[in-house]
């Protein structure tokens, strides 16, 4: 049985007039969006703020949902320094991902407890630090990258190895890297490209979301940092995507993030590099100047912003845009003001307007 939540809407019943013969078409047909191996990139992804069931992946691979962007906090893989990697919390989304054929990208960032005092702090402060940091990224790539252990340890799961490793989450705002430093991030990045290319040459490196534009005092716009990154010898190969969280007021500002991003990557001889979104969303609250204020609005706000990436997506080589976030947050647990209503799907699994109007775009109806 298809997991697609059924939350007749008056958006729903308009989607519901092709509903009946893609179902009957995706019984049969393997989703639009599979194979890992493909030289293309799905263009609709999600990232999830909670752990995903799997009636959510189900709902994704029927809604054509390629992409799923997996955060992965260092200490949630090893918990303390002495290389025992636990790693429950990603096998079963591999497999779930995998059986659906929906391409993973973990991020992994937070430098964790048992190594500094600060999640933010990049790990390049010692050699230790650095070949820990290497040592994560080696156990994670042989685990599930191209003939990985995961793939010989379970043959009953379709093979669908993770090839694209994005390195940290929003380097250039101090919420996630302190301090913010392009030199830094620079390091990190070389080192990061080297140790998983040396383990899987097929695999991508995607360069971390950069915020558009943080607030005042927070950190560096997306396309400056760029900028001083190309200053870091050797930056310029240490990356295969590059990626942007163009969070803004509307559509309009929000492709004002993007394309100075595009034109620094062309002056420094990255113009044939992809780019991918890997965040990007508007809530149906009005708590922040990113809620849309209902969930009508942010439907709207959906639509308006898939249409302008879509006609724009050539021009920026624009590969895949990750909506944030897949599913709301309850009222008690904001991790901003900003991330608790920014879902498809409210926070009791009911589609919200926002997810039919991803479906006119993602099943063309």
């Amino acid at each position: 049985m298809i997991g697609i939540y059924l939350v007749m809407t008056q958006r729903s019943l308009k989607f519901s007039l092709g509903l009946v013969a893609t179902i009957v078409a995706s019984l049969w047909a393997a989703p639009a969006h599979a194979a890992a191996t493909s030289d293309v990139d799905p263009f609709y992804g999600v990232v999830s703020q909670t752990k995903m069931a799997d009636q959510d992946f189900d709902s994704m691979s029927w809604g054509r949902i390629g992409f799923y962007r997996m955060p992965i906090p260092w200490a949630s893989i090893e918990s303390s320094g002495d290389g025992d990697y636990d790693f429950s919390s990603v096998d079963p989304v591999v497999e779930e991902t995998a059986r659906r054929g929906i391409r993973l990208m973990p991020t992994i960032y937070d430098s964790p407890a048992w190594l500094t005092y600060r999640r933010t702090e990049l790990p390049i402060w010692s050699n230790y630090a650095l070949d820990k940091w290497k040592d994560l990224l080696r156990a994670l790539v042989a685990r599930y990258g191209t003939g990985g252990e995961y793939w010989a340890e379970n043959p009953d799961a379709p093979e669908q190895p993770v090839l694209d490793w994005q390195i940290w989450n929003e380097p250039n705002i101090r919420y996630f890297a302190s301090p913010v430093s392009p030199r830094h991030y620079g390091r990190l990045m070389k080192v990061s490209a080297a140790t998983i290319r040396d383990e899987d040459p097929e695999a991508r490196v995607v360069l971390g979301g950069l915020y558009g534009s943080p607030p005042r005092n927070t950190g560096i716009d997306a396309a400056p940092f760029l900028r001083r990154l190309y200053k870091v010898k050797g930056f310029r190969k240490s990356f295969d995507v590059a990626a942007i969280h163009p969070y803004a007021v509307n559509t309009r500002q929000s492709l004002a993030r993007v394309f100075p991003l595009r034109r620094v990557l062309d002056r420094h001889g990255n113009n044939g590099r992809p780019m991918f979104i890997t965040e990007l969303g508007w809530g149906s609250d009005s708590s922040t100047k990113f809620g849309m204020g209902s969930q009508d609005a942010q439907a709207s706000q959906v639509s308006s912003a898939f249409r302008s990436l879509l006609k724009h997506r050539a021009r920026l080589r624009l590969r895949t845009v990750i909506w944030f976030s897949w599913s709301d947050l309850p009222d008690t647990a904001r991790s901003c003001a900003f991330c608790y209503k920014t879902g498809f799907f409210d926070h009791d699994g009911n589609a919200k307007p926002s997810w039919w109007a991803l479906l006119d775009f993602t099943h063309g109806i």
